[in-house]
């Protein structure tokens, strides 16, 4: 049995770590000491080094209370989740510094030169893999639109043309929740892009949880970042978020355009209700993946 003192020094913690994680019910001392003080066995000491392992891997206290006591197994799984969720906060921490930088330029005076390209941009939504068939809203018509959007978002990137993916991200208590299954739930397999049409670097991760892309999140930012104008949209269900999303851009002043064979929804007539209801009120263009980038960058 060590002191608080000793196993501070063995384990690297604070003693006031060590404390807290007491209270917190992680790491009780082994023992008290006739004198009232703590006394921790090699155990404890191994114990307090996992609870240090898996802080400095951002678990939380309440993760970290389960781990201690988990199977292989479900460790291995909380690791994959855990690192699903990294991945997402450094893409949004580096998204957040595009905009800080080209907003900061903008307060400096300093005119960002956008190439021609810059102008137009493609807006991928909810392309996850809870549409796919085992996922939590399936429906095999996803997998039709993926290779005519897989050519499309490759000529965009080889063209300098952003590629922005806006994706559900969904916690308990959200209001989209109250009207379709738990579905794109954070840190969730299912809420992963599919992997046919992954992002690539370079390309943008905005996280909804309505239908509407622009509210309740950084999509406007981005765009203004970015200085585009025109924005070709694509992705899963027509007349829901692809339709709100593009109306809602409609009205904020962007020039809108639908990739034909890039949008789809889970039957023919709801699709085909969304691409009407787009066209007929609003004018919007249409164009197959393969062509549309040409038509609008020389429009």
């Amino acid at each position: 049995m060590v002191t608080i003192r000793v196993a501070a020094e063995l384990t690297g913690l604070s003693q006031k770590a060590i404390r807290y994680y007491e209270s917190a019910g992680l790491c009780p001392p082994s023992a008290r000491s006739d004198s009232g003080y703590r006394l921790y066995s090699q155990e404890a000491i191994q114990r307090l080094q996992q609870i240090q392992h898996y802080r400095k891997l951002k678990f939380s206290i309440p993760d970290i209370a389960q781990l201690l006591d988990a199977s292989p197994a479900e460790v291995l799984s909380s690791l994959r989740h855990q690192r699903d969720y990294v991945e997402t906060q450094l893409e949004e921490y580096r998204q957040a510094l595009t905009i800080l930088n080209a907003e900061l330029s903008a307060e400096e005076g300093v005119r960002l030169l956008q190439p021609p390209a810059s102008r137009v941009a493609v807006v991928a939504i909810d392309l996850q893999n809870d549409i796919l068939p085992g996922g939590a809203l399936p429906c095999k018509r996803i997998l039709s639109i993926l290779p005519p959007l897989k050519v499309l978002f490759d000529q965009a990137r080889s063209r300098g043309v952003p590629v922005i993916y806006i994706c559900d991200h969904h916690r308990k208590g959200d209001p989209e929740l109250l009207l379709w299954n738990n579905h794109m739930m954070e840190g969730s397999y299912g809420a992963q892009i599919i992997s046919e049409v992954a992002p690539c670097p370079g390309d943008y991760l905005v996280q909804k949880n309505l239908f509407n892309g622009f509210i309740n999140t950084d999509l406007q930012s981005v765009l203004d970042a970015l200085g585009v104008r025109t924005l070709l949209f694509a992705g899963w269900r027509t007349e829901v978020c692809v339709a709100q999303t593009a109306i809602e851009a409609f009205y904020r002043g962007y020039h809108v355009a639908i990739a034909k064979d890039g949008t789809s929804s889970t039957t023919q007539k709801e699709h085909e209700y969304g691409m009407s209801l787009m066209q007929i009120n609003y004018g919007f263009e249409v164009y197959p993946c393969e062509t549309a980038l040409n038509i609008l960058m020389d429009s």
